[in-house]
């Protein structure tokens, strides 16, 4: 279940994630069973802001920032930290969790409730 509400985040509404965080709602999309997808970065969201996939699933995530801002693709729990340029695409492998979701964000506009989550199948953040 999304939870949306009013937010600071370049007025979009917010959706809250498996853990608890705030995150600038801009989509989400099933990436189950694909190999490769695009993340656009803006000011001062990720579209799509949740990706769903297999339990385990590996990912190659073209990130194109669409934005005036540097910013970041950061999942410290996997070791994951690329500053993404506007016209420089970056590419990272992000991995699904076995269950439930991980958080990703850009450590550069945390407070903006820049973040999105990779949610293993059905997870319990949407």
């Amino acid at each position: 279940m999304a939870l949306l509400a009013p937010g600071c985040t370049g007025g979009g509404p917010t959706i809250r994630l498996a853990q608890g965080q705030r995150a600038s709602a801009h989509g989400e999309a099933d990436v189950a069973g694909v190999s490769a997808t695009v993340i656009e970065l803006g000011d001062f969201f990720f579209m799509p802001t949740v990706l769903r996939g297999r339990p385990g699933q590996r990912l190659t995530v073209t990130l194109s920032n669409q934005g005036n801002s540097l910013h970041d693709f950061s999942i410290p729990t996997q070791h994951i930290d690329a500053n993404v340029e506007a016209g420089t695409p970056v590419t990272v492998t992000v991995t699904f969790p076995q269950k439930g979701g991980v958080t990703f964000a850009c450590r550069y506009h945390l407070l903006q409730n820049m973040r999105g989550e990779l949610v293993a199948g059905g997870g319990e953040g949407l």
